[in-house]
């Protein structure tokens, strides 16, 4: 295309499909849960049927793989990816900061960090490690609520986070520090919360059903809090043009970027030091 033509039709910043993307890991996490509550109905009703059959052993085989509360699964590993996820996306609006001067390009790597050890955490299974050395602080007191000891340590451990992310979280653009205020929400919910409802249920003696319900809102929330996260962080991205025809990445919005220069330049976000690809 000749420069008049360039000049007749200017090439617009690409947004990223923030939506689209958020829209598609929502129906798989929905997938999912229905797909580990279809395989706890029909172990169940194997093992009723016939017990010890070879039918039931191969439904408990399906179970392991599809069970939300399971480890080393499907849902455990999507689970992981979606914080996989954010931690990257954390990261490259880390780079994005840096470049442009922002000082708040450590926070976005913090919190990078901080999706990082989550993911890890939710492949491995790391804090129920400290369920036993919990417990035995507890003592007596862990039951009902705390029968999943490892919330008091993991709730105070949020709480640190949390405070210490106060400052960078204000100074975020409204619309994602609200987006990003209710994906932590949800998790500290779904994590906490509905954990410690889990185990009331249980000392209550509730049917095994109730527990299973209890267990998927659980998983299902923490899944839906990721993705909340994924769509804030995605709506941050743009793909700019450069006047060789090219695109660069950057930050969507200038409020990312806190520094005198910035501001007075204008600046919205920098080339990362990969090279454009062209859009001819």
């Amino acid at each position: 295309m000749n420069d008049d033509g360039d000049a007749a039709h200017p090439r617009r910043p690409i947004r990223a499909p923030a939506a689209r993307v958020a829209l598609g890991l929502l129906l798989v996490a929905g997938l999912l849960l229905a797909l580990s509550l279809a395989t706890h109905y029909a172990a169940y009703r194997a093992e009723v049927a016939r017990p010890g059959s070879p039918e039931a052993a191969v439904w408990m085989s399906v179970l392991r793989l599809f069970d939300v509360n399971g480890e080393g699964n499907l849902p455990a590993w999507f689970s992981s990816a979606l914080l996989l996820g954010g931690a990257l996306l954390a990261a490259v609006l880390s780079v994005l900061v840096r470049r442009a001067g922002g000082r708040d390009a450590g926070w976005w790597a913090g919190l990078s960090a901080v999706l990082s050890l989550l993911s890890l955490d939710e492949a491995a299974s790391l804090h129920e490690r400290l369920g036993d050395p919990a417990a035995g602080v507890l003592g007596d007191a862990a039951r009902g609520p705390l029968r999943f000891a490892w919330i008091v340590p993991g709730a105070l451990l949020a709480l640190v986070v949390g405070v210490a992310f106060v400052g960078f979280v204000v100074r975020l653009p409204a619309a994602t520090r609200r987006l990003m205020v209710a994906a932590a929400a949800m998790y500290l919910t779904a994590a906490v919360g509905l954990e410690a409802a889990g185990g009331v249920a249980l000392d209550a003696g509730v049917s095994h059903a109730v527990y299973l319900l209890v267990s998927a809102a659980e998983e299902g929330l923490e899944m839906a809090s990721s993705v909340l996260l994924l769509y804030a962080l995605l709506r941050l991205l743009r793909l700019r043009p450069e006047p060789g025809g090219g695109y660069h990445l950057s930050t969507g919005d200038p409020e990312l970027v806190h520094s005198e220069a910035a501001e007075h330049a204008g600046l919205a976000g920098h080339r990362l030091p990969s090279a454009p690809f062209s859009s001819r």
